[in-house]
């Protein structure tokens, strides 16, 4: 099967600014405040990722295993776009699946790229792309994939999954941390609908973003070949960048640790305001 040229879009931008009387006016001013070199190192990078995806359109590099990756990571980058503005607008608890799907499709663009794309060219050759006459349709196969090793092995990926992971779904310890998490432990102080800017959270996402985009970048470089980087150099000091970012100490993370025979994620620099004391949080 032959591979069209691909349609790029590479275009990123932050969010547009939210009328004043949006519940995320104060969330949008103050993250461009207090977090402004953030955002614009995280858009930095999405930007290279375009440059790199729109120069990879070209007719040396079409074929089977770079489209197989593209698509992948076409998901990715736009989960992260919309993370990011989610974050600006103080919409926290949209950003979680977000950055969770994210690091899933990336864990699964470097499957692919690591095998040859060999399962994708199965898939191709087992008619996973044809017509479905009987009922007169395009046919797409469904074809579950995923890359489980890769999410256990990596060691950016795999913790970084678990935890968005572990933060988007229902559970009680992480519904309290994003919609309650002024409650102590006489009281429970639920919100809803809450849009004010947390510094920590957005620390936390922000750090998530930049690392993803360092991973994306790292995966580029390793797949020497497969993409046209027009400028290496300015990648791997970007890369530096972002990864001295998301592991500056003063920030918020989370930190899977052992607690009385069980793992347990404790969230460290946990703190609504940039002037407020420092707390932490065990889940």
């Amino acid at each position: 099967m032959r591979v069209s040229p691909p349609r790029i879009v590479p275009q990123a931008a932050l969010a547009p600014k939210p009328p004043l009387t949006s519940p995320s006016a104060d969330a949008y001013r103050q993250t461009s405040f207090v977090l402004g070199s953030d955002l614009d190192l995280i858009l930095r990078g999405l930007e290279t990722e375009g440059t790199i995806a729109d120069a990879s359109s070209g007719a040396k590099f079409r074929t089977q295993r770079m489209v197989s990756a593209l698509g992948l990571w076409s998901r990715s980058w736009l989960c992260r776009l919309e993370a990011l503005h989610a974050v600006q607008y103080g919409n926290y608890t949209a950003a979680f699946p977000l950055i969770r799907s994210a690091a899933d499709y990336q864990a699964a663009e470097l499957a692919l790229l690591r095998t040859e794309a060999q399962e994708w060219n199965e898939w191709l050759e087992q008619g996973g792309v044809g017509n479905a006459h009987e009922v007169h349709a395009m046919e797409f196969r469904l074809q579950n994939f995923r890359a489980a090793e890769v999410l256990a092995g990596h060691p950016d990926l795999g913790p970084l999954y678990r935890a968005a992971t572990d933060l988007s779904l229902p559970h009680f310890g992480a519904t309290l941390l994003l919609a309650g998490s002024e409650s102590t432990a006489e009281r429970v102080l639920m919100t809803f609908g809450d849009r004010d800017f947390h510094i920590g959270l957005a620390e936390l996402l922000l750090g998530w973003l930049a690392l993803l985009s360092a991973v994306q970048l790292e995966t580029v470089l390793e797949a020497a070949g497969v993409f046209a980087v027009p400028d290496d150099t300015k990648v791997r000091e970007f890369i530096t960048e972002a990864r001295r970012l998301s592991a500056a100490p003063a920030r918020c993370r989370i930190e899977l640790i052992e607690h009385e025979g069980m793992s347990r994620y404790l969230v460290q620099n946990w703190r609504r305001q940039a002037g407020g004391a420092p707390r932490r949080i065990l889940l």
